[in-house]
């Protein structure tokens, strides 16, 4: 009968301790609660496009000017643009700052060149360069739209845009989406705004 050595016998229980040890961590390892990190993302600040024009198309002023909230880079901001007609209605960036909050409404100022934004029930004013400052929320242009506005779902995929005034119907155009916001562009009422969204456009009657 074969008799183990010592050595032998220290090897076969150095595995027996390792694999018991190793049983023994696996064991523990599943049973063990673990602190898991988890990230949280930021809420993604839900921005709706807002606008309001600041210097409408007529004979003294060839170029209307406009204020505009949009998202950029998942954050609000709010720029000034300059639309040249006579470059195929290209919009051109006059001034723009980025927001912390995304406002709900926006005003022009009734004297200056200014704009007023609404966030939390709280109107903030900024100049013309879109720089902020202090003025009296009684300078809002508190003037109401000389037009109606009428959207017609036509299908699922379709609406009808309509809108008058009080000589009747001044534009009747159908779109693949939904408009949100229409602003007038020009005295004559031949140039519109419309926000979606995401997107915009401008329509001529």
């Amino acid at each position: 009968m074969y008799k183990e050595t010592g050595k032998e016998k220290m090897i076969r229980f150095s595995i027996i301790s390792a694999i018991a040890a190793v049983t023994l961590y696996l064991f523990v390892s599943q049973y063990t609660p673990t602190n898991e990190v988890v990230v949280v993302q930021p809420e993604k600040i839900q921005v709706k496009q807002l606008a309001v024009v600041l210097q409408e198309f007529n004979i003294q002023h060839h170029s209307p000017v406009l204020a505009m909230v949009k998202e950029h880079e998942n954050q609000p901001m709010l720029i000034i643009y300059k639309v040249d007609i006579e470059n195929n209605y290209r919009f051109e960036t006059q001034y723009a700052v980025n927001l912390e909050d995304a406002p709900t409404d926006i005003k022009r100022d009734e004297v200056s060149d200014g704009v007023w934004l609404k966030t939390d029930n709280t109107w903030t004013y900024y100049d013309s360069q879109l720089r902020q400052a202090k003025r009296q929320e009684q300078h809002i242009n508190k003037e109401e739209p000389t037009f109606s506005v009428n959207i017609n779902e036509v299908d699922s995929e379709r609406y009808e845009l309509q809108i008058h005034n009080e000589d009747g119907t001044v534009l009747k155009k159908e779109l693949d989406k939904e408009p949100i916001t229409v602003v007038l562009l020009s005295e004559q009422k031949d140039l519109w705004f419309v926000l979606f969204e995401k997107d915009t456009i401008l329509l001529v009657p």
